[in-house]
């Protein structure tokens, strides 16, 4: 199960370096057209919006995997350990339950939206908004993660 979960951490990372890197090479060259050569690229700032959006949805779980998300701790931290443990575990366990929501409204918008086409490219809205349910998917599977480091059922993965 744990080569599973590494692998699809790698892949994610790198997907969302992918998309990062092809938002911002696409974004540069529109730049570079528009103002220098006075012919932009007519689907540049479609591609790049539309990977900015699936590259937030992919770091997200990136984020989550590490722990990294931004909280406020202050209060908690003033709680005994065993406490600081019950509102982790309670505080993911709503995480969960949101996250299982925005998948399954998420899936059912892009299955709504799949025969819509984006102005530009032609392609399905389904795919944008696909982003939605595959990142909180991915969040969900490290959160899970976390939750059993914290009960100390699963010890964590060379992080």
């Amino acid at each position: 199960m744990k080569k599973i979960l590494v692998a699809i951490d790698t892949v994610t990372d790198w997907v969302c370096v992918g998309l990062m890197s092809v938002a911002f090479i696409i974004t540069f060259f529109h730049i570079i057209g528009r103002y220098l050569l006075k012919a932009p690229i007519f689907y540049s700032e479609e591609l790049a919006r539309y990977c900015f959006v699936w590259a937030c949805m992919l770091g997200a779980a990136i984020v989550n995997r590490k722990n990294e998300h931004t909280s406020v701790t202050y209060f908690v931290e003033l709680l005994p350990e065993k406490m600081q443990s019950i509102l982790f575990i309670l505080r993911e366990v709503l995480i969960i339950a949101l996250l299982a929501a925005l998948i399954y409204y998420g899936v059912r918008l892009s299955y709504t939206m799949r025969t819509v086409k984006t102005a530009a490219m032609s392609l399905s809205w389904g795919v944008v908004y696909m982003s939605l349910p595959v990142g909180s998917f991915l969040v969900i599977l490290s959160t899970l993660e976390l939750i059993l480091e914290k009960t100390g059922h699963y010890k964590a993965r060379g992080r």
